[in-house]
């Protein structure tokens, strides 16, 4: 936010792609903070975006959706007007349509209705918005020297490509999406976005699941892989995994953050409002009766561990769990199924990840087993048989046939299929060596490295938000009740020697609903977790570091930082006592 600030004010930035590729020309009503709709503003409108293009074309948008989302407004320093913006008109596209908007303007203005609200710009917003974020506050706040906050914002600046790269670990925190955003903004001042060795980027190793992408035209991608219609499963094994795989899921995914929370809603007794769920009716959990996993140490990686290992666990029937090592979930599982570790691979695996391009495929002809373990494919599949036994349903075992029958290539194959990155592709071909060493291939991507929002910046499609534009403002109503609708600093809700939880600024457009949690209260006493959760008191920092938190008070002024380590659960690399070390923060 600092940095930012240094950008703005002194004219550090790049306002073609401001203008063209971020939501900071759209116009805020002050009144409401919800952005300035064109309905509201020109007297019989008429939705502007057309089934040809992209949002409808190439993102899938529904009518009942745009409905909701409407088009925007910004003022045209062309016609000297306000002006009617839809989502697709970003970049070239806005150009072509003759809007210049403009980023400072504040005016009231005139509704379709006869009424009068004052508006702003977004841009003119974050002038004032940033005023808590001078150069001595940051300064006082972060600890870190003036003159490396300001030798950043000249390097973020003058250099071409700015990438920023952000640990698995601190996008884990409470606050994080308020910090990824706010790594974001100088890089959306700068236009370092869509090009080469540029961009925000979450460093999180292995997530390859949302590598395996669905589209029409590919097919199911990655859900074909794991939900295939148990009650239609196709058992040909020249089935096209692109067009022949009934997908029907059974199942609901649920966050595993609510059985961290001892599968309970976040409800709170408000002074305010009485008895409140803060818990959207889309994700209400569930009780948890079994957990099985793999590939995640999730016992160990969770947070309020003693609470979880006391209270919650024991109220859940079974937990088993499947790794090639002793951990900590291991210890505390019912049952630990020993794996094969990558070199006793008796099957073909696959893997790809979201730091790289490239496609992975090794396995099969892995030393026998040390110890009296199986691949995770073959216990999952002959656990299916085992029960589907007890409960006289051959169809259990039928739904793993070819895992049964050694061999889930097939499987495999039909993931390559249907995904976007990997239909054309051949198992066989690819071990062959077809496409250099044996084993590996490239994803498909657009480009080659891998070049984030390409399309965005350079074919000029809309980005995936409300706006089609990379959002610096957030107007759903639980961020403009919590105080988020804008990028801002908040102190942790425990971690913290001020007061838990407490909003950062004076910014008058930000207007949170404490839900009657006073400071008083938050500062008098230990408040319950979740209460000092969704307590939002704003002040300014000159205010903030008078404050106490009481656990601070007490003596806890230890901070514990854990390791994130879900990227090397579940490998045999991290196995290696000195990758251990190395790897732990």
């Amino acid at each position: 936010l600092g940095v930012t600030k240094i950008l703005m004010d002194r004219g550090l930035y790049d306002e073609p792609f401001v203008k063209a590729f971020t939501d900071f020309p759209l116009l805020v009503r002050t009144d409401t903070l919800k952005r300035l709709h064109a309905h509201e503003v020109f007297a019989g409108y008429q939705p502007g975006l057309t089934k040809e293009g992209a949002s409808f074309a190439l993102q899938g948008l529904t009518e009942e959706q745009y409905e909701k989302l409407g088009d925007f407004v910004v003022f045209d320093q062309k016609s000297g007007g306000l002006k009617a913006i839809t989502r697709d008109e970003v970049g070239e596209r806005m150009r072509e349509k003759g809007l210049d908007p403009t980023l400072e303007y504040k005016e009231t203005v005139k509704l379709a209705d006869g009424s009068e609200v004052e508006v702003m710009t977004l841009w003119e917003m974050y002038k004032v918005h940033l005023q808590d974020y001078d150069l001595d506050t940051v300064h006082e706040i972060t600890g870190a020297p003036k003159e490396f906050i300001e030798r950043l914002a000249e390097d973020i600046a003058t250099i071409k490509p700015v990438a920023i790269h952000i640990g698995e670990g601190i996008n884990h925190w409470f606050h994080a999406t308020l910090h990824n955003r706010a790594t974001y903004l100088p890089l959306m001042l700068t236009g370092n976005i869509g090009r080469l060795g540029a961009g925000c980027h979450t460093w999180a190793g292995n997530y390859k699941a949302a590598l395996f992408q669905a589209s029409p035209w590919s097919g199911p991608g990655f859900k074909g892989w794991i939900a295939e219609d148990p009650l239609r499963p196709n058992l040909d094994p020249n089935a096209s995994g692109s067009t022949d795989i009934v997908v029907k899921g059974h199942a609901r995914d649920e966050e595993p953050a609510y059985w961290d929370h001892g599968d309970r809603a976040l409800i709170v007794d408000t002074p305010k409002y009485g008895h409140k769920n803060f818990t959207g009716k889309t994700h209400m959990p569930t009780p948890t009766k079994v957990m099985w996993f793999n590939n995640v140490n999730i016992i160990n990686n969770a947070k309020w561990a003693y609470g979880l290992i006391k209270n919650v666990n024991p109220k859940i029937d079974m937990i088993i769990n499947q790794d090639i090592e002793m951990t900590a979930t291991a210890e505390y599982s019912d049952v630990t199924l020993p794996a094969n570790s990558w070199m006793e691979f008796q099957a073909l695996e696959v893997t790809a990840s979201c730091s790289n391009p490239f496609l992975q495929i090794w396995g099969k002809d892995g030393i026998k087993p040390v110890f009296d373990s199986k691949d995770d494919v073959t216990i999952i599949a002959e656990m299916a048989k085992k029960l589907g036994e007890q409960l006289d349903d051959p169809r259990m075992a039928t739904y793993w046939k070819f895992a049964l029958e050694g061999r889930p290539e097939i499987y495999l194959q039909r993931l390559l299929d249907g995904s976007t990155t990997t239909t054309g592709y051949k198992v066989d071909e690819i071990m062959a060596g077809k496409y250099g060493e044996p084993g590996a291939a490239l994803m498909m991507f657009r480009t080659y490295p891998r070049i984030p929002f390409y399309e965005q910046t350079h074919d000029n499609v809309p980005f995936f938000t409300d706006t089609g534009r990379m959002n610096a403002y957030c107007d759903i109503p639980e961020a403009i009740q919590y105080g988020e609708n804008f990028v801002v600093h908040r102190e942790g809700p425990e971690a913290t020697p001020y007061m838990p939880n407490v909003i950062v600024s004076s910014n008058p457009y930000i207007r949170p609903d404490n839900f009657g949690i006073t400071p008083e209260m938050l500062q008098s006493e230990v408040l319950d977790g979740d209460v000092r959760t969704v307590a939002n008191n704003k002040m300014p920092w000159a205010d903030v570091k008078n404050t106490k938190n009481p656990l601070w008070e007490q003596g806890f002024h230890f901070y514990c930082l854990t390791p994130k380590t879900r990227h090397r659960v579940h490998s045999q690399w991290s196995s290696v006592d000195w990758h251990a070390i190395w790897d732990s923060n």
